[in-house]
Order: C-alpha cells, then sequence, then structure tokens
C-alpha cells in the first residue's frame, strides 16, 4: 500500500506566486524604467542597486509585497532581499505590514513624499555631509596651528569648510520643518506657472 508522504517541515510551503503581474504593456514598460532608474540612481550614491529597485517597486506599485514575491519580480537573491529590506526599514522608507491570519510579513513603501524627503535628506546629511563636515574641521585646526601651512591653505580649506557648515545648517534646518512649511518653501522656491484663463469673448 502506497504509504502517504512525510509531513513538510517548516519552511517546505511551495513558494508563493509573485503579487503582482506584469500587467499591460504600457504599464510593464513604466514600472521597469523606473525600478531601473533608481538602481542606477542608488548605485551612483554608493548605495547597492537593489535597495533602490526594491523601494522603486514597492512605492510605483503601490502594493503590500513579501519578501519571496520581491524576490521573483526582481530575480535577486533572497539574501539581498532580505539585507536591504532590513536597510529601508532602518531608513524610514518602508514599512512591515502584518496581516490578521497570516503568518508572511509583507512590506510597504512610504508614499508621503515629505517624510520620503526628509529620511533620505537625513540620511545621506549622516553618511555624506556630517563625514565630510568633520574631515574639514580637522583641516582647518591643523593648518591653524602651522604657520607655515596657513598661508597656503587656510583660505581655501576654511572657504570650503564654511561652505559645508551652511549646507549643513540648511539640512538642520529642512529637516525641522513642519510638512506645511515644507509645501511653502517648495511653492517659494518653484512657484507653479500660471494657469491661463479662458479666452476673453469677442
Amino acid at each position: 500500500m502506497t504509504q502517504p508522504p512525510p509531513p513538510g517541515r517548516p519552511g517546505d510551503e511551495p513558494e508563493e506566486p509573485i503579487e503582482e503581474s506584469p500587467g499591460p504593456p504600457a504599464e510593464a514598460e513604466i514600472i521597469r524604467q523606473f525600478v531601473e532608474h533608481w538602481g542606477m540612481m542608488a548605485r551612483s550614491w554608493g548605495i547597492n542597486p537593489t535597495m533602490g529597485e526594491l523601494f522603486a517597486l514597492l512605492y510605483i506599485t503601490g502594493s503590500d509585497w513579501t519578501a519571496d514575491g520581491l524576490r521573483h519580480r526582481l530575480k535577486v537573491s533572497r539574501g539581498n532581499v532580505s539585507m536591504n529590506l532590513r536597510e529601508l526599514i532602518a531608513w524610514g522608507v518602508v514599512h512591515k505590514v502584518h496581516r490578521q491570519g497570516e503568518r508572511r510579513e509583507y512590506f510597504r513603501a512610504e508614499v508621503d513624499v515629505w517624510t520620503l524627503f526628509r529620511r533620505i535628506l537625513t540620511e545621506r546629511k549622516r553618511r555624506e555631509l556630517d563625514p565630510t563636515l568633520a574631515v574639514l574641521d580637522r583641516a582647518v585646526g591643523r593648518i591653524a596651528a602651522d604657520p607655515d601651512l596657513s598661508g597656503r591653505y587656510l583660505d581655501r580649506i576654511g572657504s570650503l569648510r564654511r561652505f559645508f557648515a551652511l549646507i549643513n545648517a540648511l539640512a538642520a534646518r529642512v529637516d525641522a520643518l513642519p510638512p506645511s512649511e515644507l509645501e511653502e518653501l517648495a511653492v517659494l522656491i518653484n512657484p507653479p506657472d500660471p494657469t491661463p484663463g479662458p479666452p476673453a469673448a469677442d
């Protein structure tokens, strides 16, 4: 008599279907271009391209995805997805979503653009601006203490240090603004084009 198959071990469940189908060709192409661009942009920032692609896919589809669904769609390894999702969560631009009665974890992108802007600004300031300013501070201190170097380098390095200090202060100020003031600032910097009225009647 044929014996029933042994019970599966945890983790032996069949792989789940991908949450999002590619959709119509035009839609699929828009998603592909958006995801690819964020991957290239992440690379230019010195960030793992998969991190940019994961965020882009979550954001543009507006759907909750599991890690396996993301892995299938982007054709990357499970470890790569897991590592970069953790980083996106640490940045505050992706959130875990728990569905009642589901064991699987889902992931959702932050969609408020001002929240995204502030969190990306904060992270890039921490990774790029703060270390640069620290290097310039040390350089200015050493140059100022050495008369042989002061005449040649102090003005040049000092002006660069003041510029980065200004950018640092602006970034901190923008990060502290509430969303309503950020929107007012955006309109002030980039006012919308005036909408032409209806043509005058003859």
